[in-house]
């Protein structure tokens, strides 16, 4: 199928990922506000009238940034826990968000950025609603689209919070915070407190793999380089 003329949809998926590519190094080297579309444009030699065919602002690309780390997120999880449960997975992924954030500044800054806009806040629920549908349909603990959405938008409401914490200046154990979200989260899919804690007892006992999950998805690309996406020019 060809767009505009002779780019095709494959072409202009190329485009895409690089730009994602190259938006996400400069966000993890320079930081979400340092970041302009500018230094887009000279780090992946793509034309600036190519990012704004594809991308409406800094804003939007972040916003298919994070929705894309979530989803590789979920796959990683999937590969590396394959024999745990639907909600030790899905505890995982809140775990290494947290974690992540807690360790990296830098990343931590575009976790704040992304959940202080509306547009990025409401991709980040609608994301993790995926993301519910993904590990629990087909379980006892499956929901509706509706029930997922309300427990999601308190959950990111409850990270939100935790974000926020990391720049008070009272100190305060942030481990502590994550605790109790993840108690919080298996709550919301009616776990007992009994399951809760025990999936949370092994959750924080695997700091070491979390924490190689949270790399990988910062220093990957989004998808494999190939001779597409470097012949950029739309």
């Amino acid at each position: 199928m060809k767009r505009n003329g002779d780019v095709s949809d494959a072409h202009l998926q190329a485009v895409r990922r690089r730009i994602l590519d190259v938006t996400k190094d400069l966000f993890v080297k320079y930081g979400y506000k340092k970041t302009t579309i500018r230094m887009i444009v000279q780090h992946s030699g793509i034309l600036i009238g190519s990012i704004y065919y594809i991308f409406r602002n800094k804003e939007d690309i972040c916003r298919s940034l994070m929705a894309t780390i979530i989803s590789k997120a979920i796959t990683k999880i999937d590969e590396r826990c394959a024999g745990e449960s639907a909600a030790f997975r899905y505890a995982a992924a809140c775990y290494i968000e947290l974690l992540e954030m807690e360790a990296a500044p830098i990343i931590r800054d575009l976790y704040k950025e992304g959940y202080d806009s509306g547009i990025i806040f409401e991709t980040m629920v609608n994301e993790h609603v995926k993301m519910c549908h993904h590990m629990f349909d087909g379980t006892p603990l499956a929901a509706s689209e509706e029930e997922y959405y309300e427990r999601m938008l308190l959950l990111k409401g409850a990270v939100r919070g935790c974000i926020g914490e990391l720049y008070f200046e009272k100190p305060h154990d942030h481990a502590r915070s994550r605790h109790a979200l993840l108690l919080m989260a298996l709550f919301l899919f009616k776990l007992s407190p009994e399951e809760s804690r025990a999936i949370v007892e092994r959750i924080e006992a695997r700091d070491d793999l979390w924490l190689e999950i949270a790399n990988e998805l910062a220093q990957q690309p989004i998808d494999e380089t190939d001779d597409t996406a470097k012949q950029c020019i739309l």
